[in-house]
C-alpha cells in the first residue's frame, strides 16, 4: 500500500464491510454514518444510489435475496491521494465463494467513502 496523508483507511474498508454484513437496519445505519459521507455515492453493474437511505436499502436488498451470506474482503488494501481500492468476496452460508469483485473508491478528509465504483469478477475479463 502506498503511504497517504488520509485517515487510516483500513478502518474505512472494516466499515464497509461492516455495513454490508450489519445484523439490522439500526447497525447498518450506524456503521455508514461513520464509513461513508452523506451525500456518497455507490455504483456497481446493477445499482447506482446516492445516500445512507438509498445505500442501506440497497444493501439490504441485495442481502435479502442472498439469506445468510457474507461479505469479506480479499487481501490487502492499496491508496494513494483520496483514492482507495479492495477486493472482496460474497460467500454463502457455508463458506463459499458465489462472487468476487473489486471496488474502488474516493475518500473525504475524515476517511469517509465520497464515491464508490465497484466492478464484479477480480480480473477484467478477455473481450471476444
Amino acid at each position: 500500500m502506498t503511504e497517504t496523508t488520509q485517515p487510516d483507511l483500513t478502518t474505512t474498508v472494516s466499515g464497509y464491510f461492516e455495513c454490508w454484513n450489519a445484523p439490522d437496519h439500526e447497525a447498518r445505519s450506524a456503521a455508514l454514518e461513520r464509513t461513508w459521507a452523506p451525500d456518497a455515492t455507490s455504483t456497481d453493474p446493477v445499482a447506482e444510489v446516492s445516500g445512507h437511505a438509498a445505500i442501506a436499502a440497497m444493501m439490504a436488498a441485495t442481502l435479502d435475496m442472498y439469506p445468510g451470506h457474507r461479505f469479506a474482503q480479499i487481501g490487502d488494501i492499496d491508496s494513494h491521494h483520496d483514492m482507495v481500492r479492495w477486493a472482496w468476496e460474497m460467500v454463502d452460508p457455508n463458506g463459499q465463494r458465489v462472487i468476487d469483485g473489486i471496488d474502488v473508491a474516493s475518500v473525504d478528509d475524515h476517511g469517509r467513502l465520497v464515491k464508490l465504483t465497484g466492478f464484479f469478477g477480480a480480473a477484467i475479463p478477455a473481450t471476444a
